[in-house]
C-alpha cells in the first residue's frame, strides 16, 4: 500500500484494518494489540462515520477493538 497511515500519517499504510476500512502502519497496528489507544478514537470515529458503520462495543479494557466485524444483518 502506498498511502500513508490513516492514523499517524507517519508511515506507509501496510495493514488493512477490518471493519474500519482504513490502512495503518505497522507501528500503529502494534500499538493497538489490546485495542485502539484513546488518542486514535476521533480518527476511528470519522472512518466509521464515512463508511456508514456503527461504533463497535468496547473491549474489556474499555478500548475500541482493533478489528471490527459489523453484524451480518447490517446493511452496508
Amino acid at each position: 500500500m502506498s498511502e500513508l497511515c490513516y492514523l499517524c500519517l507517519g508511515g506507509p499504510g501496510r495493514q488493512r484494518v477490518k471493519g474500519y476500512n482504513i490502512w495503518v502502519c505497522q507501528s500503529c497496528w502494534q500499538r493497538a494489540a489490546k485495542g485502539w489507544p484513546k488518542e486514535y478514537e476521533p480518527s476511528l470515529f470519522q472512518a466509521l462515520q464515512r463508511a456508514g458503520l456503527l461504533i463497535p462495543d468496547r473491549n474489556p479494557l474499555k478500548l475500541l477493538p482493533r478489528e471490527y466485524h459489523p453484524p451480518g444483518d447490517f446493511a452496508l
